[in-house]
């Protein structure tokens, strides 16, 4: 590997696990991370900004020799006439392709499997699929894997009706870089909207600022973003948002490598609007999950989803369940899942019988283990029926510093079958039993338990203020 693919990967790598955050919502401080460094508190707005880059600069900083603008090489900037031969033409190892602002039309698919390394830059760029579109637009490693794929600043217009397919495939074994991409229109061909795989086990990715608002049809089985089965490496999502997809938002399954999300926005996803499931370690942070529409995107529209993994963070993270078609829970901790913590989160949830924490009976002994920690949470809302907890046949679980506001009719706090565990330092209030228990033992230390109609601040909440911000700003 050459000097500069060496300090790309360190780039792409610091990026991943140093991108400043400044979370979501105002919750309860839990106090340092077990590294000793501060919990940042969640504010709902990000400490990061962008640096406009030339394309030159952008060559020589992502390793590249060359810079190709395609209009000067014969690209129609006005939309008239498709550009797919420009693009075969210009396409080189060692070129970092260059679209000027403008819309431009293709008519088929965009292969980069004969460069080693592929960058495509634009700078107000729209790209427009022919009307029905149901294929790749832009492979980048599509029948093998490439070496590393870049791609920023780019508009992919699938307005037009029966258009979709996929404007982007990434699969590269040393990096893969997705920033500043959006796609306009609903997707209504069935498969994963963008795709991402690292193949390289020592490879990283970064998808940041990428932007799916306008879903696919609840009827599909559309996925918004999906890191794929090929992935091997570290792949990182900094400030995404995804909207209204049937089948998960971001949908994170590599078999090998680690998985963050950092920040974002995801609303009104079916399954799961932020789903991971790792062999190695995932980290969600700061990000906010929104169900507010139950005629959206298919069914079980749960927040974040712990499908697999080990060693798996939740934290600084707002879950909003308000409106929804059905609903597993707000943050659901899944059979399969071996081991895992949330904290330092706030959720609200209004949609009747939903649980805001849910937490699945093992699979098997391999996912009995934990341990599961549930710390410095707050579940609010005024959801009535059913728990704000529910918890099956599981050990070591831990709730601590809870605090659990639920005033709706018949409302519970923790429901335990077959669990053994702890819930200290805490306070429940709301207008059922704070405890339901069946088979369980619950060690409880220094916990208070009040009623649910009784707003003891006197400010809405029991658990003291929380904000979790206007539709505007989820809107932004």
């Amino acid at each position: 590997m050459n000097d500069d693919r060496r300090s790309l990967l360190r780039r792409l790598a610091v990026l991943s696990a140093g991108v400043g955050l400044a979370g979501c919502g105002s919750v309860t401080d839990p106090g340092p991370r077990e590294d000793g460094t501060p919990t940042p508190t969640p504010t709902g707005e990000s400490t990061r900004t962008t640096e406009r880059s030339t394309p030159g600069q952008l060559a020589n900083e992502w390793g590249f020799d060359d810079v190709v603008d395609l209009v000067d090489a014969g690209a129609d900037p006005t939309g008239e006439t498709p550009i797919d031969d420009v693009f075969e033409g210009a396409i080189g190892d060692e070129t970092l392709l260059y679209l000027p602002p403008g819309t431009y039309r293709l008519e088929g698919s965009v292969a980069a499997d004969d460069a080693s390394r592929i960058g495509l830059v634009g700078d107000g760029a729209t790209v427009v699929p022919p009307d029905g579109n149901d294929d790749v637009l832009f492979g980048f490693g599509w029948s093998e894997p490439i070496d590393a794929a870049f791609c920023r600043g780019l508009t992919f217009d699938f307005t037009a009706e029966n258009t979709g397919g996929r404007p982007l495939l990434a699969r590269a074994n040393d990096a893969v870089l997705v920033e500043d991409v959006t796609v306009r229109g609903e997707a209504d061909v069935e498969q994963d909207l963008v795709r991402v795989d690292v193949t390289g086990s020592g490879g990283s990715g970064m998808v940041r600022r990428l932007s799916l608002p306008d879903g696919a049809p609840g009827d599909t089985k559309v996925t918004g973003c999906e890191v794929g089965d090929s992935n091997r490496g570290d792949v990182s999502f900094v400030d995404c948002r995804i909207d209204g997809f049937p089948d998960n938002g971001l949908y994170a399954n590599p078999p090998e490598g680690s998985v963050h999300v950092i920040g974002g926005r995801y609303r009104n996803n079916g399954i799961a609007g932020v789903r991971v499931e790792v062999a190695d370690d995932a980290i969600v942070r700061g990000v906010h999950v929104r169900c507010d529409d139950a005629t959206g995107a298919g069914e079980n529209m749960r927040g974040i989803r712990l499908r697999a993994g080990h060693s798996v963070l939740v934290e600084d993270c707002v879950v909003e369940m308000l409106d929804v078609t059905s609903s597993d829970g707000g943050i659901t901790f899944a059979s399969e899942l071996g081991g895992g913590t949330v904290r330092n989160c706030l959720i609200r949830v209004d949609a009747d019988d939903v649980n805001g924490i849910r937490i699945k009976r093992a699979a098997g002994a391999e996912s009995q283990r934990g341990p599961f920690v549930c710390d410095s949470i707050t579940i609010t809302g005024d959801a009535s029926g059913g728990g704000a907890i529910q918890a099956s046949d599981r050990t070591g679980l831990s709730f601590r510093e809870m605090c659990i506001h639920q005033p709706g009719a018949d409302r519970d706090g923790l429901h335990a079958d077959y669990v053994d565990g702890e819930f200290v330092d805490s306070r429940v209030s709301v207008t059922g039993d704070a405890f339901v228990l069946t088979e369980s033992r619950i060690e409880r230390r220094n916990v208070t338990v009040a009623d649910g109609t009784v707003d003891d601040d006197g400010d809405g909440s029991s658990c003291g203020a929380v904000d979790v911000g206007s539709d505007e700003s989820i809107d932004a």
